[in-house]
């Protein structure tokens, strides 16, 4: 596209998100209208810029106050009598906890189901936002400052100057031109993108915005990915009876909680609210309702308290029976009154076909899931078996952990209300296909630990190639000693994938007092990080399992099978 016409083009992008921007600085520490508001707007200026700057008329992209949606690249129609929907917790793609995400292998887990609840979803932040910032500031600004650099030269007859102010001006244009690429794409985007390289019909509807326990914290959002070929969106009739002018067509929302639909208001309650879409593949028509449970609640004694009133009609959790206590009874909270929404909205609106998948936070034997099923009768809980990973290899009594915690991500529906789905399946790394690609790409120890090869612990040599022996001191996330040998192929992997990190990182380029400049943030502390989370962990007993993390995440995604 020529540059002018881009510029305008953005110029006018930019003008529109100024005039909306004075909303932003409205917000509170409680979940009000006016927070919402002024949330929904910040999220949307992020949805424009991305269609402006990294889309570019590639698909359609939407941006309503109801929903964002990134729609398919092309599609074509496809059924096999069958549809996998799945729940995956992606662990906050784009921050620091997943800096070397590999969403290619991200995106081949993904398209083995048609729709997948993304949870732990973020925009970007931190080193990459500020980038962001600062790359929409300068192409909002160099217009301005191509038109003052022409008037001086109108101004200057001095040969010298005249040229300086040429120089000056081919720079500008170039940097303009190159500042269209340095926007960088937040973690949801980048899995959409790798999903649509294995198949064009992926597309994505997000959460409007991020939503956080308190002001400040982490906003995260849920997205729907999901197969057009395969499903299609449609109207959902609570989001249909509660959207505002500029909703969109209504196929998702985040749950009215107030007192008009829920008897009284629940809004303060969660964390983060639950987001919810409708879809239709063959005869099947369905309702998904997904969201990240709180673990901690924030609250002081007060807010307990009210909280255990509102949602339970007692004062402290040691009022309920077994299974709820001080530690997790805001996470039941909001699982209660998500069923609560559950039972309604199938009453009101004659429509059973509803579901929540969830990483709940809650363990499937928790004894207290039996009193919380109550709030949506008839419904079941599935998934019993781990969803989350454990680093270590041992437990402290020296038993195997096999890579696997806690069983916190389910499904719970009505299964009279969905006869062809199936009771659900776990997608456990190691025992699934993937495993075969990380061990290739990835894997770099030996698998008999040093101890049984009776090898003396010796120091890396000066390349850095372990030898057995101890950490350097300022490896200190490591254990004092290594537990495996790195191998000859481990060490060639890693010296190559080490080298094209460092490539990758030593080539970004950002935006500093209105010039391209490279980006040098952190970067020898990212490559060890790099070097050290992904792999040298590997050779330790207690971060054994971490690398799957650090690529991929630390949930599983569960999934059921349906007949459509």
């Amino acid at each position: 596209m020529n540059i002018v016409i881009r510029l305008f083009l953005l110029t006018s992008l930019f003008a529109s998100l100024s005039a909306k921007a004075d909303l932003q600085d409205i917000g509170s520490a409680t979940k009000t209208a006016e927070d919402d508001q002024a949330k929904i707007v910040e999220y949307n200026q992020a949805c424009q810029t991305i269609d402006a700057l990294l889309v570019r008329k590639q698909f359609k992209v939407e941006c309503y106050s109801n929903y964002q949606h990134f729609g398919p690249t092309s599609k074509t129609s496809r059924s096999n009598g069958s549809l996998r929907i799945a729940g995956y917790n992606l662990l906050h793609p784009g921050t620091s906890k997943a800096l070397f995400k590999d969403y290619s292998l991200i995106a081949k887990i993904m398209n083995k189901y048609d729709v997948v609840s993304g949870l732990e979803i973020l925009g970007t932040v931190g080193h990459d936002e500020a980038n962001n910032q600062a790359v929409l500031t300068f192409l909002r600004s160099s217009p301005q400052m191509v038109i003052a650099l022409k008037a001086l030269k109108a101004k200057t007859s001095d040969a010298f100057k005249l040229k300086e102010i040429d120089a000056k001006l081919t720079t500008l244009v170039a940097d303009t031109q190159t500042a269209y690429s340095l926007y960088r794409a937040p973690g949801y985007f980048k899995a959409l993108m790798a999903l649509k390289k294995l198949d064009p019909s992926w597309a994505l509807i997000l959460s409007p915005r991020g939503d956080s326990a308190l002001q400040g914290s982490v906003e995260e959002m849920v997205g729907f990915f999901y197969r057009a070929n395969s499903v299609s969106p449609i109207s959902n009739p609570h989001c249909d009876e509660y959207k505002d002018e500029n909703g969109g067509i209504p196929y998702a929302c985040i749950l009215n909680l107030g007192p008009i639909f829920m008897g009284k208001d629940y809004t303060h309650n969660f964390a983060r609210r639950p987001f919810m879409v409708s879809f239709k593949s063959g005869s099947l028509k369905f309702s998904l309702i997904s969201m990240h449970v709180v673990f901690t609640f924030s609250g002081d004694e007060v807010a307990q308290k009210k909280l255990m009133n509102d949602v339970f009609g007692v004062d402290a959790p040691s009022d309920l029976g077994v299974g709820i206590n001080s530690s997790n009874f805001a996470r039941f909270a909001e699982v209660k009154t998500t069923l609560n929404f559950m039972n309604r909205f199938r009453q009101k609106y004659n429509d059973k076909n509803i579901m929540f998948v969830s990483d709940t936070n809650l363990t499937a034997s928790n004894p207290y899931w039996a009193e919380v099923l109550k709030s949506f009768p008839g419904g079941s809980l599935l998934i019993n078996e781990a969803t989350t990973i454990s680093p270590p290899r041992y437990m402290g009594d020296g038993q195997e952990t096999n890579g696997v915690a806690s069983t916190y991500d389910h499904f719970v529906l009505d299964k009279s209300a969905f006869p062809g789905c199936d009771d659900g399946q776990v997608y456990n790394y190691y025992k699934s296909d993937i495993q075969t690609d990380i061990e290739k790409m990835y894997m770099i120890r030996s698998v008999n630990p040093i101890s049984l090869r009776n090898k003396a612990f010796e120091p890396f040599d000066d390349s850095g190639v372990f030898i057995g022996g101890d950490i350097p001191p300022d490896d200190t996330p490591l254990p004092a000693k290594l537990d495996y040998p790195l191998t000859g192929a481990g060490q060639t992997k890693l010296n190559r994938l080490v080298s094209d990190y460092t490539t990758q990182l030593t080539g970004m380029l950002t935006i500093r007092k209105n010039e391209v400049v490279a980006d040098d943030f952190q970067v020898q502390e990212r490559i060890d990080g790099f070097k050290r989370r992904v792999f040298m962990n590997q050779l330790t007993n207690a971060f054994y399992y971490r690398f799957y993390q650090e690529i991929l995440s630390d949930h599983f995604p569960v999934s059921i099978t349906c007949k459509n």
